[in-house]
Parts: C-alpha cells; structure tokens; sequence
C-alpha cells in the first residue's frame, strides 16, 4: 500500500462525498473503498467518478453511497500478479480491491507497480506567448521564466510532469525563445527530456502542433506553460481513455456573486427577483488531452487557436469530453495571480523532481 495503509482508504457509506475526496486526496490514492463494520466490501469510489460528480453538480454533502459503484470490479487475494493486471487492462482500471473468499478486503493493486511510473504519452507545452498583462516583468524576461519562489514558472510544471513519469516534453517557442532555450539547457536534470519547436510567425494556441516532427503515437497532452496546479496528470488521462474521446479539455467550476439583485423579466413585467445570487459555470483551465487524429484539423503556416480545434472537431462529430479538476489551479496571467503563486508554491510545490 506504499505510502498509504490499507484502513486510511476504507471508510463507512454513511461518510459525504466531501470527505471521501479528502481522503482520496490525503492518500494519494485514486480510489476509496467503502466497506461494513467487518470490513466487507459495500462498493468503491474512484477518482472518475467524483469528477463525474463534480460535472453532475451533485451536492458534497450527501453520503459518499449517492455515487459509490456498488459492483466494482474486484480481484481475489489468489489470483496472480499477472492475471490482475490482465484483469485491469481489459476493464481499464488502475486501482483494484483484493477480497478475501468471505468478501472481506485484504488489500489494492495498482496499475503503477505493474507499469512503474515512466510514461510513453507525450507533452506539449505552449511557452511562446508574450505575456502582455504581466507587463513591464516580461519586457525583459518571458512569462515561463518569471520565479515563482526559487524556480521560474515553467520550470515548476517540468519538474511536476518530470515526477508524474513524463519523458517527451515539447517547448513550443515563440517570444523570447533563445533566453527560454538557454535557462532549459542550462539545467542537466532536464536533459533527455526537453525538446523544442519554435514558431516564425505567431501561430496561436493550436496552430504550433502543425510544427511537430512527428505525429504522437498514442493521446498526447497539451497545456500552457503558466499554470501551476496538483491537477493529476495520470489521472486525466486514465479518464480521457476511459471516456474514449478525441479531445478531453481540463475543466474548472468557477462561482461568481453578483452583488445587487437581479431580475427576470418578460417585457416589462418583473416576474422574479433573487437577492445577490450566485451563479456557477465550468471554465477551461488549460490542459487538454488530443488523439492524434485531431492534428487533421490544425492548418500549417496560419494562426488557429484551441477554441477553433475544439468546435471543429465538435463540427465533424468528434467527442470532445471535459475532465474537472478539483485539485489546486492557478493561471498565472495577471500580477495579483503571480503573488498569489508566490505565496502558494513554497508550500504545495516541494517535491524535488524524480530522478531517473
């Protein structure tokens, strides 16, 4: 069970949502098992389907039973190693629960120790922007390069990446491109993993994927390069997989006050008031996950954003998913969100970047 003991992710059906979360998160776990006073098995509730929870706007406060899959599947304490990862491959599982042969929970298997954490899938990051509303720091320094705490901005996404198993990390270049080069080969613990494409000419937040060597084998991310979050990248992708879309957008619930009291009208008669209501929508937080079928869609040698990737593959039916995030996320875009990182980054961002 690594870092986490077997009775730190069971808990009771009666415990909420809320909590459950908090205990997957506290684990470091990407599953909860929800078990009786014996300990047998009563369902489980893995990381997906809080998500899917989170899309659903279901409330936190009811009981984690609400949305526990109460046939999960399950492995027997003696089956082989080899027939539970089988197991886990075939229903695209990445933690499983061992049972005894009276139902009772004797440990979790997961993907990782079969795989290990090196992943084949690749990523780019879009670091050529000129980072206009952070101005006058990035007349002289490119946004990526901006410290947060003791390290530029990028440099903390790498070493977040580096730690999640990443090994094929594309920089895509634009302003400033020779000083981001420079501080990247400047740094022997990035070597063998960086690698760089540079646009002549703006070309968007999509339109430099038409550069690349060579088209991904397999579902690649791509995200901006001034972000700081403990979104789970593994996580993401198992869910991209597990949803079987062609583009999976990392998505954020942001709530807004508004602060007076606002009106429904039909004509000029008032037919209800809320006082200062709150109103909740989902946002883009930067991330996305692509099948490489989409790179049809980009366009070589012309500007083309995400936002026109997405509706053109929305347009020829592609499926297009949305991934929620409840982890920590911040867009370092504007100076009072670059202060916030700093106060944020000493604290949350302390792992020392894996060795290989």
């Amino acid at each position: 069970m690594s870092a986490t003991t077997l009775e730190d992710i069971c808990v009771c059906s009666t415990i909420s949502i809320r909590q459950a979360l908090q205990v997957l998160n506290d684990g470091h776990r990407r599953i909860v098992l929800i078990v009786d006073d014996e300990k047998k098995l009563l369902g489980v509730v893995a990381d997906s389907d809080i998500r899917r929870a989170i899309l659903g706007k279901v409330s936190f406060d009811l009981p984690v039973s609400e949305i526990m899959v109460t046939s999960p599947v399950t492995a027997t304490s003696d089956m082989s190693g080899n027939v539970i990862y089988a197991l886990m491959q075939a229903k695209k599982c990445y933690e499983i629960p061992v049972l005894d042969h009276d139902g009772k929970v004797v440990g979790v298997r997961s993907i990782d120790a079969f795989m290990g954490q090196r992943q084949s899938t690749e990523v780019v990051i879009m670091a050529g922007g000129l980072g206009v509303r952070l101005e006058p720091l990035t007349h002289t320094t490119p946004k990526p390069l901006i410290p947060i705490g003791d390290k530029p901005i990028l440099f903390v996404l790498l070493d977040q990446l580096i730690l999640a198993g990443f090994r094929k990390i594309t920089l895509a270049l634009n302003y400033k491109a020779d000083q981001i080069k420079e501080a990247i080969t400047a740094n022997p613990e990035y070597y063998n993993y960086i690698y760089f494409l540079e646009e002549k000419e703006r070309l968007g937040t999509a339109g430099p994927l038409a550069l690349l060597e060579s088209v991904p084998e397999e579902s690649f991310f791509v995200m901006n390069a001034d972000l700081l979050t403990k979104v789970d990248f593994r996580a993401m992708l198992h869910f991209h997989q597990l949803e079987g879309n062609k583009i999976t957008m990392g998505v954020r619930e942001e709530k807004h006050q508004i602060h007076t009291g606002v009106v429904e009208l039909r004509g000029t008669q008032l037919l209800s008031m809320a006082e200062k209501p709150i109103y909740s929508f989902f946002a883009n937080a930067g991330i996305y996950i692509l099948d490489p079928s989409v790179l049809s869609f980009v366009p070589r040698n012309r500007r083309y954003d995400m936002p026109d990737l997405i509706n053109d593959a929305i347009a020829y039916e592609k499926q297009v998913g949305s991934f929620p995030i409840h982890e920590y996320w911040l867009d370092i875009g504007r100076h009072d969100e670059l202060q916030q990182a700093q106060k944020d980054v000493s604290s949350l961002f302390s792992e020392p970047v894996a060795q290989i």
